[in-house]
This record gives structure tokens, C-alpha cells and sequence, in this order.
């Protein structure tokens, strides 16, 4: 134990720990950062992406396929911004756990009340798209949130069987058309709520085909849950 200790101090030394966003040593998001966070201003129905009381999908955009709720923590900016890229592109898996407490901890205090029953499941990436990144951020940030709840996370129960060009610059009819038909279920579901993690919401497109598909194979509610909207 006293050699893994010195080990660890002498790692810290070498190569502190540093806050994603300001640079600052010792932590991975410092206090200050932490303040700055910035809190999503409204919820939104993922569907028209308008103002929605609880995140709740509008009656008159929902459809049976489409998710009942959608729900993130903060805006896509200044800190918040930071921690997804230092968890998706600096690879700092770390970050998931405490990007899963700030998120849950802003929506309780929103009055977001999580089932006891729900499963856990992760956008998935393409098998080459994974292969190259070398992992998931969406699967840290379920396997997180599930821990964090006490529910089941189920990684492999949605697949993404073929590549699709990045989402990035299409408008919203075009990432709807990009992703169609993009996923499909490893085994029928038999009525279990779904909570849908993913680091990221945009326009919805990507959340909304997963929901599509799993709601096809048997799925009951289906929510929305990302880090942070953009």
C-alpha cells in the first residue's frame, strides 16, 4: 500500500492533474469551472425542439416511436463544452463520473424524479468508429449514470450496424435521413423503460431513431438523457 501511494505521488508530480477547462492543477474540474457551469435554460420537446414543460415530447409531435421525454443538464459551451471534448476526443474516462454527478445532481435539483426500474442504454457507436476512437463515450456515461441510480446498464443491447457521415453539418431533415435504419436491438424487449444516454443532443435525429428502434422491439418509455444540449 505505502509503495502504490509513493507511485501515485510521483505520477502526480510528473503529470498533474489538471481542470479540463482553465488548466488550473489540481483537479479535473476545479471549483471555479465547476460555478461556470452553464444550466440548460429550458427543457425542450425533442421532436420541434421548442420549449417544453419537463421535457416532455409535445402531444402533437408524438408519435409512438418517439420519446416521451428528453432531458439534459447544461448548454453546449464554456465549461460544459470542455468536459465533453476532454471525455470524447483527450480520452479522460474519468471524467464520466463526475460529468454523471453534475448532471443528475442539476436535474434533481430541477425535480427530475429517476424510476427504480428504467434500464441504462447507450447510443452506440459503429464498430469502426469505436474501433478507432478505442471506446464509448456515451457507454462511460451510462455505465456511470446506472451505477450512480442502482439500475441495470445493458451496453449491447442497441447496436449501430452501419456507418453514417457525421451528423455535424447537416441540417435537421438531412441527420434525420443520415441516420435512418442506422440501429437495431440485440434482443426484444419486454416492456422496460429506457433511459438513452449520450454525451451530446443536438436536433434530436440520433436519439430519436434509437428510440424508434427500441420502442419497435418492445420497449415501454423511452427518455432522452444527455450530458448537455447544443
Amino acid at each position: 500500500m505505502a509503495n502504490g501511494y509513493w507511485l501515485n505521488k510521483f505520477l502526480e508530480f510528473i503529470y498533474p492533474t489538471r481542470c479540463v477547462s482553465c488548466r488550473k492543477g489540481g483537479a479535473l474540474l476545479c471549483p471555479d469551472c465547476e460555478k461556470k457551469l452553464p444550466p440548460l435554460e429550458k427543457l425542450f420537446c425533442v421532436v420541434c425542439d421548442r420549449a417544453a414543460v419537463g421535457g416532455f415530447t409535445h402531444p402533437g409531435c408524438a408519435t409512438r416511436f418517439t420519446p416521451e421525454r428528453a432531458l439534459a443538464g447544461f448548454s453546449y459551451r464554456g465549461p460544459a463544452r470542455r468536459l465533453v471534448q476532454g471525455l470524447k476526443y483527450r480520452r479522460v474516462r474519468k471524467l464520466a463520473g463526475i460529468m454523471v454527478d453534475l448532471l443528475v445532481e442539476e436535474l434533481t435539483e430541477s425535480g427530475v424524479e429517476f424510476g427504480s426500474e428504467a434500464v441504462v442504454v447507450p447510443i452506440p457507436l459503429s464498430f469502426w468508429r469505436k474501433g478507432a476512437r478505442g471506446f464509448n463515450q456515451s457507454s462511460l456515461l451510462g455505465k456511470a449514470l446506472a451505477e450512480k441510480l442502482g439500475l441495470s446498464f445493458q451496453e449491447d443491447r442497441l447496436r449501430k450496424i452501419r456507418d453514417t457521415v457525421s451528423q455535424v453539418s447537416l441540417t435537421r431533415p438531412e441527420r434525420a435521413a443520415n441516420i435512418c435504419g442506422a440501429f437495431s436491438v440485440k434482443e426484444k424487449l419486454n416492456g422496460e423503460d429506457v433511459l438513452l444516454v449520450d454525451d451530446v443532443l443536438t436536433t434530436g435525429a440520433t436519439g430519436c431513431e434509437a428510440a424508434k428502434t427500441l420502442k419497435k422491439a418492445g420497449a415501454g418509455q423511452v427518455w432522452l438523457l444527455a450530458f448537455a444540449k447544443d
